[in-house]
C-alpha cells in the first residue's frame, strides 16, 4: 500500500510537480481530429491542470492555447477563429497557433507591443485521427509515438473517450489489474446471457471470469514500462495466461481474446488534473478492417468503450461525461445484481467507472505502482534523457 505522500508524488500532475514534468515530456492525446472544424467553434480542453482552448484555423492548422487572454484574462473560448489566429473578443488581441500575438487593434498603428507578447501555446500534430500535443521543454519536440493503432488505416480502428472522476493512476491501476475480472465482470450462472455479453467485448473476459479467482501474478520490467502476467489454471492440464502491458507514462494494453484473429485494445489514461482524467479507449486490428459486428459491439458499450453520454455542456469534456454516474447509481440493475451478476451495472466499460471513481483514496495497491516509484521517478530525478524515457516506443 502507498502512503499519502507516495500517492501525491505519483498523482499530482500540475506544472512543477515531478509526475507533471515527466508527463509533459511525452506527446499527449488532446482530442479527436474530427472535433475541430476549419474556422469552426473553439473547444475547451484541460490537461495536466492547465485550462486550454483548441481550434482549427481556416487553413486547417490546429492551435492549443491557454484559455485566458494574456491581456485581461478574458476567455478565448469565445475567441473569433480567423485566418492566422484566434482573436479575443474583449480588446481584439489576436494570437497565432504558436502563441505569438500578431495583432493589437487597440494599440496605435506605430506600436510594436505585439512583438513582446507571447501567449501560452503548445505544438500539436495529428496522427491516427487524434490531435496530439507536446507540453514539454524540448524544442523541437520529439517524434510522435509510433503506436500501431495510430498507424493502421481508419477502417481498422475504433477510438472513443470518456471523462472519469478520479486521478489517472486509480484508473490505470484498474487497466492493469488482472484479478478484478473474476469479480467485477463475474456472472453467477455460466449459461447466462451476461456471459455472452462479456464474450462480445472481445477482451477475453468471458473465459477468465469462469476460471480461478486468484491468479498467480508475475511482473517483468521492460524498457518502455512493465509487463504483467496473470496465470490461471484452465483445467485438463491447461494454463491460461493473460498478459497486460503498461507503457510509459499512461498507456495500457490489456490482453486480447484467446481466439483466432483477435481485436487489439488499448487505454490511455490522460490526466485532466490531480483528480480527474480522460479515458481514451482504442480498439484495432493490425491487418484488416473491423467488422460491422465488432463496431456494433463497441458502439453499444459491450466492449471497453462508453458512448452513452450525459447532455453536453461547453465545459472541458462536457460532451463526454457518462450518463451513468454515482448520482444515479451508475444505472445499476439491482435485480441482475442480486440474481445473475456479481455486479449489476450493465456494460463492460461502465464497470471500471464505478470501481475507481473515488477521489480521496491515497493508499492505492497495484503491482505497477511500486515499479513506477522505483523506476520512473528514479529516472526522473537522475536522468530525463530519452534513452530511458522514450516516448517513441512502439506498442508491438
Amino acid at each position: 500500500m502507498l502512503t499519502r505522500e507516495e500517492s501525491a508524488l505519483l498523482t499530482l500532475v500540475g506544472p512543477a510537480t515531478p509526475m507533471g514534468e515527466l508527463m509533459r515530456r511525452y506527446w499527449i492525446p488532446a482530442l479527436l481530429s474530427a472535433e475541430l472544424v476549419p474556422a469552426g467553434r473553439v473547444k475547451r480542453v484541460r490537461l495536466l491542470g492547465e485550462d486550454l482552448v483548441a481550434f482549427r484555423a481556416p487553413d486547417g492548422t490546429v492551435g492549443l492555447l491557454g484559455e485566458f487572454c494574456s491581456h485581461r484574462g478574458a476567455s478565448l473560448y469565445f475567441g473569433r477563429n480567423e485566418a492566422a489566429g484566434l482573436r479575443c473578443v474583449y480588446h481584439g488581441w489576436k494570437y497565432g497557433a504558436d502563441g505569438q500575438c500578431v495583432d493589437m487593434p487597440n494599440e496605435p498603428p506605430a506600436s510594436s507591443f505585439t512583438e513582446k507578447v507571447r501567449h501560452p501555446a503548445y505544438p500539436c500534430a495529428e496522427r491516427g485521427g487524434v490531435v496530439w500535443t507536446y507540453m514539454g521543454p524540448t524544442s523541437p519536440p520529439p517524434a510522435l509515438p509510433e503506436l500501431e493503432w495510430a498507424l493502421v488505416p481508419d477502417a481498422h480502428r475504433f477510438v472513443s473517450k470518456f471523462y472519469q472522476e478520479c486521478n489517472y493512476l486509480q484508473a490505470l491501476e484498474g487497466g492493469i489489474d488482472p484479478a478484478h475480472i473474476s469479480f467485477l465482470h463475474g456472472v453467477l450462472d455460466a449459461g447466462d446471457e451476461a456471459l455472452r455479453d462479456l464474450d462480445r467485448a472481445s477482451a477475453g473476459f468471458a473465459l477468465a471470469a469462469q476460471l480461478e479467482k486468484a491468479p498467480r501474478i508475475d511482473v517483468v520490467d521492460t524498457p518502455y514500462g512493465a509487463l504483467i502476467g496473470a496465470e490461471r489454471d484452465a483445467r485438463d492440464g491447461m494454463v491460461y495466461w493473460r498478459i497486460t502491458q503498461f507503457h510509459l507514462p499512461f498507456h495500457t494494453m490489456p490482453p486480447t481474446d484467446p481466439k483466432p484473429d483477435p481485436v487489439m485494445h488499448s487505454h490511455i489514461f490522460v490526466p485532466v488534473d490531480d483528480v480527474n482524467l480522460v479515458n481514451w479507449c482504442i480498439s484495432w486490428h493490425p491487418t484488416r478492417a473491423l467488422t460491422e459486428a465488432e463496431r456494433s459491439a463497441m458502439s453499444s458499450g459491450a466492449s471497453i468503450h462508453i458512448l452513452d453520454y450525459a447532455p453536453a455542456t461547453s465545459e472541458a469534456y462536457g460532451d463526454i461525461r457518462p450518463a451513468a454516474h454515482a448520482r444515479n447509481d451508475y444505472r445499476c440493475d439491482w435485480d441482475a445484481h442480486e440474481t445473475r451478476k456479481f455486479f449489476g451495472v450493465p456494460g463492460v466499460g461502465r464497470f471500471l467507472i464505478t470501481a475507481v471513481n473515488q477521489r480521496d483514496f491515497p493508499a492505492i495497491q497495484a503491482v505497477v505502482l511500486m515499479i513506477a516509484i522505483v523506476v520512473i521517478l528514479s529516472n526522473l530525478f537522475v536522468d530525463l534523457t530519452y534513452s530511458v524515457l522514450d516516448p517513441r516506443v512502439k506498442f508491438s
